[in-house]
């Protein structure tokens, strides 16, 4: 049965890209899928006013292409696991967190060196299209919101999120509980103090109440479900990069 899940699954991701269709003529702002390691998207994401630690978990990564320029990185990846103000607007409880964290999609990152306006909100707007798309193809669960976190500053107070009607929620608390050191097999953590940041957060457009679904994780590669899980989405995600995605009414289109 397990074999025969996997199985099914894999053919929805190999047939999500070949269903879209050519968006017609030529896009001004479109998306690239591409690798955390991309030279490209490296170069930019080490201007970015967050240091470049890297990103694990479930995660897909963005060029931003706009009049035949790369002019910025946007990337989701997993949600963080509780914090307050999220959980309140999401009704997040602890019955059902672990179930319905994975159709949260955190934008951990979003930088645009060009400056027209309006031009971030329409960056934004086509991500959560396509990646919601790309997410419930790999990770076969439904997307039901986004989050994002900012450090507050004199020029960056999350506007670009609230032009996309994110509503704020409020500031983390400022710490974080640190996981170094802490294995399978024991070991302790503890809480650290970080910098606060502003909380912003949205629904997708097709729901408005948290989704509890099971979601069949890979990341310990043991059995052989969890094997063949991993090497699907690896071919799921060697797939996407290089793809070109524009989305025009919501609808998610490949461009040429």
């Amino acid at each position: 049965m397990a074999r025969d899940l996997v199985s099914e699954q894999e053919g929805n991701s190999a047939n999500a890209i070949s269903r879209l269709q050519y968006h017609r003529g030529s896009s001004d702002l479109y998306l690239e899928s591409c690798k955390l390691t991309d030279r490209r998207y490296k170069d930019i994401r080490d201007r970015h006013y967050v240091p470049n630690s890297g990103a694990c978990g479930q995660q897909f990564h963005f060029l931003i292409h706009y009049d035949d320029e790369i002019v910025g990185i946007i990337s989701g990846g997993s949600a963080v696991y509780s914090t307050r103000n999220r959980d309140g607007f999401f009704r997040i409880t602890n019955t059902i967190r672990e179930n319905a964290l994975n159709g949260i999609i955190n934008n951990t990152v979003f930088r645009l060196e060009d400056t027209e306006s309006n031009l971030a909100t329409l960056c934004l707007s086509m991500w959560r299209s396509i990646v919601s798309y790309l997410w419930e193809a790999a990770y076969d669960v439904k997307v039901f919101g986004f989050e994002t976190f900012v450090v507050e500053a004199d020029y960056r107070k999350g506007t670009l999120y609230i032009a996309d009607n994110w509503k704020f929620t409020g500031e983390t608390s400022g710490s974080t509980k640190s996981h170094h050191g802490v294995g399978l097999t024991g070991g302790v953590s503890k809480r650290e103090k970080s910098q606060p940041k502003l909380i912003f957060c949205k629904w997708h457009k097709d729901h408005r109440e948290p989704i509890d679904q099971v979601y069949e994780s890979s990341w310990r590669n043991e059995t052989p479900e969890q094997k063949a899980r991993s090497r699907r989405l690896e071919r799921f995600r060697k797939s996407c990069v290089g793809r070109k995605f524009c989305a025009v009414k919501n609808k998610v289109l490949l461009v040429r």
